[in-house]
């Protein structure tokens, strides 16, 4: 395998890495967006306290999911972590 090829393959699996911890972030506000509005329209209707169950445990998961999810893709894109791009 030449050192072209390990580059490419090492590429290929960065940006893997960077498309998963993207999604982790979708999912995440998906999770967030849900929360809230299932919190907003269960009965009785608007921000009441307490707030139902599954609300309760989509928002803090959602917003831990995306504080990991961000921080994941932020340490991927520091120059460190980044494959060489072409060898000469």
């Amino acid at each position: 395998m030449s050192l072209d090829d390990r580059d490419r393959l090492a590429r290929r699996h960065w940006q893997k890495h960077l498309r998963q911890a993207a999604n982790l972030t979708y999912v995440a506000l998906g999770m967030l967006v849900g929360g809230a509005i299932w919190w907003w329209g269960a009965p009785p209707q608007g921000w009441f306290f307490p707030p139902p169950v599954g609300a309760l445990v989509l928002l803090p998961l959602g917003l831990v999911l995306y504080s990991l999810g961000r921080g994941w893709l932020f340490w991927l894109r520091l120059r460190r972590n980044r494959p060489p791009t072409t060898r000469n």
